[in-house]
């Protein structure tokens, strides 16, 4: 209990060594800021799949907590961007793109500071690299529109022509919120594997994406709930309401996101830490054998010496 105490403890003092508080707020008011021109982007593309509006709220409420405020506020932004953005030429999808990126490179901020590491590349290329994952991000949100939208129909496919794959398909469509988890955290092995400045393993990096998917599913649940039941912020912010509440669920988001990079780091440096020790405990062990191997040779050379002065005495 007191080791995990004193882990505990270690772990705490780092997060408030790395400011990860601070990094979660600036992460979350710009992806906030991204948002409409990341459905700037996704929508006129969307559309050309037979997607309603509707089941894009619905896709993203996999990711969000599925309150009324949420789902209004999300069907309004939509049915703006849907108004507005029948088409988007080449130009200004270079630079919606570009402002879609901000909010992976506050991001980006974060994680580098979480793993003591300074931002040495190129901020242009940084930005690019940022967009890049964005639209990645897009294509990803399309390809799960798509299995929603179309998955009945690619199961009667699968059946009639690969019965054995169609099995699976029907297997993965039931399960769409097990599907959504596993997306999480895929998509949380990314973050902590390409955004920050250094080279990692993938497999290192496991630990914390699985933490981070798990707890921001159980934390939107939550949120989803406590706001059915709790009405205390539209009495205290009025019109400003469903905005904070959107600003203090990304906030927590990008907090867990944070953490999840965090407990990376920390075991990470623990198990260097361990490691270094079993080298140097391997490595003295070592030098005192090859010691005592010499100084036994040594004691064997000095007693055939001897024996060979006795003989020739004799």
């Amino acid at each position: 209990m007191k080791k995990f105490i004193k882990i505990m403890t270690g772990f705490m003092n780092r997060m408030a060594q790395d400011h990860v508080s601070a990094f979660a707020a600036q992460a979350a008011f710009f992806i906030l800021m991204s948002f409409v021109p990341f459905l700037m982007l996704l929508l006129p593309l969307v559309t050309y799949v037979s997607i309603t509006k509707d089941m894009v709220v619905e896709i993203l409420l996999q990711i969000m907590p599925d309150a009324g405020d949420f789902r209004s506020f999300l069907f309004s932004i939509i049915q703006e961007v849907y108004d507005k953005s029948t088409a988007i030429v080449p130009i200004s999808a270079v630079f919606t793109l570009w402002s879609a990126g901000k909010g992976l490179q506050g991001l980006t901020n974060g994680v580098n500071a979480i793993y003591h590491v300074k931002e040495t590349r190129n901020y242009v290329v940084t930005r690019i690299r940022s967009a890049l994952y964005t639209l990645i991000f897009i294509l990803a949100v399309i390809s799960s529109l798509i299995l929603l939208v179309f998955g009945n129909s690619i199961q009667k496919l699968l059946t009639k022509y690969i019965p054995t794959l169609a099995k699976v398909t029907a297997y993965v469509i039931g399960m769409r919120t097990a599907v959504s988890l596993v997306v999480l955290a895929l998509i949380f092995l990314m973050i902590y594997k390409f955004l920050p400045n250094r080279k990692t393993s993938f497999r290192s990096q496991i630990p914390g994406a699985v933490v981070s998917a798990v707890a921001w599913s159980l934390f939107s649940l939550g949120f989803s709930v406590y706001l059915d039941y709790y009405d205390g912020f539209s009495n205290m912010y009025g019109s400003l309401t469903t905005i904070i509440l959107v600003l203090l669920w990304l906030y927590f988001c990008m907090y867990i996101v944070l953490i999840g990079a965090e407990i990376n780091a920390y075991f990470e440096e623990r198990l260097r830490r361990l490691h270094q020790m079993a080298s140097e405990l391997i490595r003295s062990e070592y030098q005192g054998l090859l010691k005592g191997i010499r100084e036994n040779d040594t004691e064997e050379k000095k007693m055939t010496d001897k024996e060979t002065t006795e003989k020739k005495e004799l």
